[in-house]
């Protein structure tokens, strides 16, 4: 079975079955498919992914990049968002980031997201960004709002 010919209320099941525990390659976001991140724990409403920083991840300093941060949570909500398998696509309005702690090139990372609230249009959800030994390294917050945009894909 495929993402298209999973029955509502069944994605989830089949995102577990196909991603759970897995490098991700093949995913709808192209820039999360980069990432090369490992979908550590996914339920409705939450998602745990973890990825190892390369050297194209980091600034001068060769720790983790403003941008790579930010990427890693979008794509943390977005997995968090899919597990609703809702019967709407949804698009960032904001995403607010916090940088509180660096991660080195080679460091194992941990992000979280879940959704606190989803509203008829509007979903509200924060991240959390962890390095290898649990220092909280980067908090987000991000409103995203339903759209009638069609996936490249066309779903």
């Amino acid at each position: 079975m495929n993402r298209n010919e999973a029955i509502e209320g069944t994605q989830l099941e089949w995102i577990k079955e196909k991603y759970l525990g897995k490098i991700v390659t093949d995913s709808r976001s192209d820039a999360g498919n980069w990432l090369q991140l490992t979908l550590e724990h996914i339920e409705k409403g939450a998602a745990t992914i973890s990825l190892v920083l390369r050297k194209e991840m980091t600034n001068p300093y060769g720790m983790i990049h403003g941008g790579m941060m930010s990427l890693v949570m979008d794509e943390t909500i977005g997995w968090a968002i899919v597990s609703l398998d809702a019967d709407h696509h949804y698009t960032s309005l904001n995403l607010n980031v916090d940088f509180l702690y660096a991660i080195k090139e080679g460091d194992r990372l941990t992000s979280h997201a879940k959704i606190v609230r989803q509203g008829k249009k509007i979903i509200y959800a924060e991240c959390s960004v962890y390095d290898s030994k649990g220092n909280l390294a980067g908090r987000g917050a991000s409103n995203l709002v339903v759209t009638g945009m069609k996936l490249k894909n066309g779903e």
